[in-house]
């Protein structure tokens, strides 16, 4: 709740003005894999692919974007998490951020974006439907966006981030 407080409260300042910073992506995800593995030990392992980018955003407001994906990818993932970065043909960044495990449904698709919705509301964990909303609306604010990748095994949502 606190990270989700924090995050409101970062994405109140910088509604009306850009953000600025710049950050590399690839040396987040190694850093993200990493505080995974150790605080998370039970969950499947976080492994890092792709080529070295910068976004044209702050680290803090990439983690920000990315770590509400990782919970989801921890909470659902039966053996690995994957998180993937690449530079885009035409400028920015994407992360991807994938799991194998069931995914959205077809049925929720991209309503599972909307505040409050969680993909399956008996599914046992405890959260409040508003972490994909707030990385949505974290990354649309720094420019960029998040989507849920069509006709991917497990769930696979990918960030996209302006270049840096």
């Amino acid at each position: 709740m606190r990270s989700i407080c924090e995050t409101l409260l970062s994405e109140a300042r910088t509604r009306s003005a850009p953000v600025p910073g710049r950050c590399a992506v690839l040396d987040l995800a190694h850093d993200l894999a990493r505080r995974s593995a150790e605080e998370h030990p039970e969950a499947a392992p976080v492994v890092v692919r792709g080529s070295a980018v910068t976004a044209g955003v702050a680290a803090a407001v990439a983690e920000r974007v990315l770590t509400p994906l990782l919970d989801n990818a921890r909470r659902y993932a039966v053996r690995t998490i994957a998180i993937e970065c690449a530079r885009v043909p035409g400028g920015g960044v994407e992360v991807a951020v994938a799991d194998d495990g069931p995914g959205v449904p077809a049925e929720v698709g991209a309503a599972v974006f909307e505040p409050g919705r969680r993909a399956d509301p008996a599914d046992g964990h405890d959260g409040a439907g508003l972490g994909l909303a707030l990385a949505r609306r974290l990354a649309r604010v720094a420019g960029g966006d998040v989507h849920l990748a069509p006709g991917a095994e497990g769930a696979r949502f990918v960030v996209r981030l302006p270049a840096g």
